[in-house]
This record gives structure tokens, sequence and C-alpha cells, in this order.
């Protein structure tokens, strides 16, 4: 039996993925499942990495052919890591951390699983937060590891890996090596194989002690989080109010961290990025911080908008009625009355371009005068950086028709109008 597991906050979740490497941990937390869950109730996921060669296969097959003779189901995931960690500048251990932590949040956001389960115990604890402690971490990554941070669940962080070993030997579970965990080369081998048992020669209980400090963390920093969500999600992007970082510095920056967790990954968010954050609150709205994983933060009239950068490319023509799909969106155009949508001319449409806005673009909005879209746009106080994504309708330089804003004074009904259009954008899942 494993002493410390967590029993009760497993069962509180009716299906759940188990991340399984083939190593003696997480095939101890399979045996684990299989001797006390229903099969229907959990699964097996494995990343194959792609970067130990035919031993990565190795464990790929184990896994696999281990779930196969008990009839238990087994997704593995391929994953080219080297090619991933070159094209975002990682180290591999960042690389195979993130790519790893992308794959699990998937599973949960798809339903596929209401938690990816791990076998990160109590020693793996110690090393994480002395591993943050190193970074120069702050509350929040004293804190350790979470039981259930809202992706994973962790049951054997009060297991050790001696009581581990035990179990393994008792149950006589086979399990695969990875020769990697012996290589100093890697931050938490390290950690683990020499410095740990360095300190513990000077202080024999330090684990322990660690192990408190993270408690107490993780208490301080519940308080904080509490009073640290002040912000507003909406269209994959989220804003936080100037009222915010004229609070304590503690609050303002834990605000931050919350927000970017609404819409991003934060790996790799450091302190400084965080600062550089808070700072643009007192400067000129319109200037800009760039962050890491494509995120920028904007300074706008009353706070600060976090935003995923995503160039959205419109490409065709208006040829009569129909759904056009643009880019993940889709451009309605309707002979049916619909609520809140646009209404104009159709035969005045056909033939006109639906793409992003281009320099030089004009726009005479409905009993208006002509100015420049850019002009437009600052009138009707638009982000700058929205202005790229603005589905735009047009034939030549004259805009038409701003479906999500607006029409133009060339398109609108008049006596003359045989057909009337009526024009909305139905947005994906991820914007609503």
């Amino acid at each position: 039996m494993l002493d410390g597991i967590e029993k009760d906050g497993l069962r509180q979740f009716d299906r759940v993925a188990l991340a399984v490497s083939g190593g003696k941990d997480s095939m101890s937390l399979l045996h684990y499942y299989l001797n006390n869950f229903a099969k229907g109730t959990f699964f097996v996921i494995t990343v194959h990495h792609n970067l130990r060669g035919k031993e990565g296969e190795r464990d790929r097959d184990f896994v696999s052919d281990f779930c196969k003779k008990h009839d238990v189901e087994c997704k593995v995931y391929e994953e080219d890591i080297p090619a991933f960690c070159t094209a975002n500048g990682y180290t591999v251990e960042q690389g195979a951390r993130i790519r790893r932590r992308q794959i699990f949040q998937d599973i949960v956001a798809s339903g596929a699983a209401q938690r990816v389960v791990t076998a990160h115990h109590c020693d793996d604890q110690t090393e994480s937060i002395l591993m943050h402690v190193f970074r120069g971490s702050g509350i929040r990554g004293l804190r350790g590891m979470d039981f259930d941070d809202g992706v994973l669940l962790r049951p054997y962080l009060h297991v050790t890996r001696k009581d581990i070993d035990r179990y393994v030997k008792q149950n006589e579970i086979p399990y695969v090596e990875d020769s990697t965990n012996f290589c100093v080369d890697y931050t938490r081998n390290k950690i683990r194989h020499e410095i740990i048992p360095l300190i513990s020669q000077a202080y024999p209980n330090f684990e322990n002690n660690i192990l408190r400090l993270g408690e107490r963390a993780r208490e301080i920093f519940g308080y904080i989080d509490s009073q640290s969500n002040d912000f507003e999600v909406k269209n994959r992007a989220v804003f936080i109010p100037d009222r915010v970082f004229k609070r304590d510095k503690v609050i303002a920056s834990q605000t931050v961290i919350n927000a970017v967790d609404k819409i991003t990954t934060r790996v790799d968010l450091t302190a400084k990025h965080i600062d550089s954050v808070i700072a643009l609150a007192g400067r000129q709205s319109g200037t800009s911080v760039n962050l890491p994983f494509s995120l920028t933060a904007y300074k706008e009239t009353d706070g600060i908008t976090l935003a995923l950068d995503e160039k959205t490319n419109y490409c065709g023509s208006i040829t009569g009625y129909g759904d056009y799909g643009l880019d993940g969106r889709t451009l309605v155009v309707s002979p049916d009355e619909i609520s809140g949508a646009l209404r104009c001319d159709l035969d005045k449409l056909i033939g006109a371009d639906i793409r992003n806005r281009k320099e030089g673009d004009s726009f005479r909005r409905y009993k208006g005068a002509k100015k420049s879209l850019g002009d437009y746009f600052t009138d009707i106080k638009l982000a700058r950086r929205l202005r790229d994504n603005a589905i735009v309708i047009a034939k030549d330089k004259e805009v038409l028709l701003l479906p999500e804003y607006e029409i133009a004074d060339a398109v609108k009904i008049d006596d003359n109008t045989v057909r009337i259009a009526y024009i909305t954008v139905r947005k994906t899942l991820l914007e609503e």
C-alpha cells in the first residue's frame, strides 16, 4: 500500500488521464489505478519526445504494450522536441516541459479527461522548491506543486521515493529506466544527485524543513491570490484596470500573473516581465511591451490589455448571400433579419473584396464625412492592437462595410434597394 496518497481527492473525478512514461513512479501510479479504480474511469497518455533514440521508442512501446495487455486505453503523443526547442529558443528541459504542459492542457480543455494525473512525489516537491529558490522565485514558487492546479492532479505529493520503491518491489511492477535520469547535465538531476546529498550532510532534516516552508508559502500565497483577480477576460485577451496598479506591488504582480494564466501559459514569464507590465501603467496610451509566447501588453486609456499576437488574414469577395469562412471566423450575409446585425444594400456590395485594412483606405460612415480608415478607428476608440485584425469589405481603397462596426454611406438602403442583407460575424468559441 502507498502511504500518503490523496485517495479522497482522486475519487472526486469521473474520468482522468494518467501520464505514464514507463518509469518506476508512473508505473506504480498505473498499477494503483488498475487495482483501485474501474477501467472506464481512466486512460493512459504517454509522450514520446524523440530525444533518446531507440531507448525512447522502447519506453513508448513498453507503456503501449502494458496497456494492451491490461486492456487499458492508451494514447501516444509523438513529439519532435528538438525541433520545437530550436524553433522557440528553449533548452531541451524547457521545451519538453512546456510541450507536455500544452498537451495536458489540451486534454483537459477538450473534455477528454477532467484532469491529467501525474506521479510527482514528495522528493520531487523538495527538488522543485529548491529549483525555484535558486532561480529567484517569489512566494508562488516557494509553494512548490499543487495537488490540483486545474489541469494536473498530483496524488503522490505526500508519498516518498522510498515508499514508491517499496510498493514497486512488493507488487513486482515492471518498469523501464530512463538513462538520462542519471545525467547531471540536466538541472533537476544535478540537484537530485549532487546538491541535495551535500545539503543533507550539513542539515540531515532539511527536506522536511523545505516542505514546511512550502506549506507556509502556500498559506501566504492563498491570501495574496484571493486579492488578485480584478481583471476581465474577453476575446482571447484580458484587461486589467488602472486601479490594480495603484495597489501594493505584490497584488499588482499577482494580478498580472493570474491574468496571463487565463489566456496562455506563463512558463518563463519572469519578474522582469511582470515589472515591465506594471511600469507600462504609468506610460502613454498606445505604448506596449512584448512578452514571451507572442504575448503583448498594451497601455490603453484606463488600463492595460494583455493579448496574444495573432495576425489574421482575410481573403475573398462578396458574391451574394451566404457564409464566408474567415480564418476561424464566419462572415454571415443573410436575407433574413438577424438581431444586432448590420443592414445594407446587398447589390452595392457584390464584387467587394473581403480583406484586412490597407494603407490608403478611406471610409465614409453612414451620413458622415469621408476620412481615412485610421482616423475612423481613432474616432470610435478602437484599440490599435485590434485594427490589423478588423474585417474590411472594400472596392479598391473605398471601404464599404466594417461588419463588426458599421456600414458606409455608399451601401445604405434606399428607394432603389432590391435585396437587403443582414450582416454579422460569427465568432469561434475561443473568442466568445
